[in-house]
């Protein structure tokens, strides 16, 4: 029975080119996506290739003898282009990618400046992720919204129900052949396009692309199995297909529009995140009185000062074989670092208690629940984005370290403004590296998403097994 149900719904499928049409305009919709996504790709890589390369010159060929003056001098570093943030660029057009290094001052990642034209972005740039997630489950439940009410209206239900066919038979074929029918189409449209991104910009793909790119393919297409069937399910229950076009309609609204925008405002709302100015604030009053009120920084200094006296052996500072100027500086900079990183954790903490808000709601609506997972796997989520402001945090501070500590023990002393060091020695001062989260890091951290959507597959099996015999007759 199940193979002439199946056999039936495809050749009614030929009849009315729905799902045809549905496939074409998927292909037409990730090509419009892949063509932008991989300009922008093939740019950006190369002008952040060729900054990299810039400031790393002029970094070694800095002739500045003082190295606090090559600290204040300072270099840049960049956030590397991974190429699945083509696929979905996630954060990466409000987190920036680019870190100023310099003494004294803690740079934060330079964010790119909003255009006039970025006003209708916010709702969504186009990229092959958001054409998975919000256009696709339209094109499915468009497909899918007249599959049982339409045998109802005109009268094959009856006829399919005398011979020997019920109703949770009919759902189940229809459901089978829908699910099979849209995970080729998007299977074939991921294969076309995904193994294209390589192709085009020349990059040949490593173990680990490889592989996220077949675990985008696996969530995907539970995510567009979970659409199939409540589209079949919501047929099923309507009285007519007008109804059943209202409701997952409304269905798409609430998943992919209402509730992606309400959940922030629900998360600002419960967990409050200070201004930047109200932070910085806190900050510099710490650096400048301690992190505790209790340790000014004159104090700080004057107690160190007597550690490095004492260290050794002599009563004053002239006497002193090393730079004690430089010893300061860089107590200094280790102070403010542990401010920041203080300062840092904290937001990093109610960050993450929004972010919970809408991992939480994902348990009632898989598109928060991919959105997440794509994001995560193409690198471009916060975990990512925290993971890299970390990483060239510590690069600065290393950097900067390096040349505090060569002006205080390599040879200069304290108010000594003629010392200089080799111009060679700048070029042994490593360039910034970065190594992204690996994929077991990035499944750890979105176990609870991946283990919503999974559960949403066997849920909606269930609901559409348990309200079939509630399947309207007529």
């Amino acid at each position: 029975m199940f193979i002439i149900l199946a056999t039936k719904e495809w050749q009614q499928m030929l009849r009315n080119h729905t799902l045809p049409a549905a496939f074409i305009a998927l292909l037409v919709m990730l090509g419009i996506a892949f063509a932008g996504v991989c300009g922008r790709y093939n740019r950006l890589q190369e002008e952040r290739s060729a900054a990299n390369i810039h400031f790393r010159q002029q970094w070694e060929q800095l002739q500045v003898g003082d190295p606090h003056s090559a600290a204040h001098f300072g270099t840049y570093i960049f956030k590397p282009v991974t190429l699945l943030s083509s696929f979905d660029k996630g954060l990466d057009n409000l987190t920036g990618y680019t870190m100023r290094v310099e003494a004294h001052v803690q740079h934060s990642m330079a964010t790119p400046s909003l255009r006039p034209a970025d006003i209708y972005l916010r709702f969504g740039e186009l990229t092959m992720a958001s054409v998975l997630q919000l256009f696709f489950p339209l094109f499915i439940l468009f497909c899918c919204f007249n599959s049982y009410t339409q045998e109802k209206t005109s009268g094959t239900l009856r006829l399919l129900l005398l011979q020997g066919a019920s109703p949770a038979a009919l759902l189940n074929s229809k459901a089978g052949f829908n699910l099979a029918i849209v995970n080729s189409m998007l299977l074939l449209g991921l294969l076309v396009y995904l193994p294209a991104l390589f192709v085009i910009t020349g990059r040949p793909a490593t173990g680990a692309d490889l592989l996220r790119m077949l675990l985008l393919i696996i969530c995907y297409a539970v995510y567009s199995s979970i659409f199939v069937l409540v589209g079949i399910l919501v047929s099923a229950l309507a009285k007519n297909a007008r109804q059943s076009l209202i409701i997952v309609l409304g269905i798409w609204l609430l998943w992919n529009v209402l509730m992606p925008r309400l959940m922030p405002v629900i998360g600002q709302a419960l967990h409050p995140l200070p201004s930047r100015y109200a932070i910085q604030e806190k900050i510099e009053k710490a650096i400048k009185m301690g992190i505790h009120g209790d340790a000014p920084r004159e104090s700080r200094q004057a107690q160190l000062t007597q550690e490095v006296l004492k260290k050794y052996h002599v009563t004053s500072v002239e006497q002193l074989p090393v730079n004690l100027t430089a010893i300061l500086m860089q107590a200094n900079e280790d102070y403010t670092q542990m401010v920041y990183d203080t300062y840092a954790a904290q937001t990093d903490s109610i960050i993450r208690l929004q972010n919970n808000i809408t991992r939480y709601a994902a348990y009632l609506n898989p598109y928060l629940a991919i959105r997440s997972i794509s994001m995560a796997l193409c690198g471009t989520d916060y975990d990512h984005q925290w993971h890299f402001d970390k990483t060239a945090r510590q690069y600065r501070n290393t950097f900067i370290r390096r040349l505090n500590n060569e002006l205080a023990y390599g040879g200069s002393k304290t108010e000594d403004v003629t010392s200089k060091v080799n111009p060679s020695f700048y070029s042994t001062i490593p360039a910034f590296r970065y190594q992204p989260l690996t994929t077991a890091s990035v499944l750890h951290n979105q176990r609870l998403l991946l283990l919503s959507l999974l559960l949403w597959l066997p849920g909606s099996v269930l609901l559409l097994n348990r309200f079939a015999r509630h399947a309207q007759v007529q």
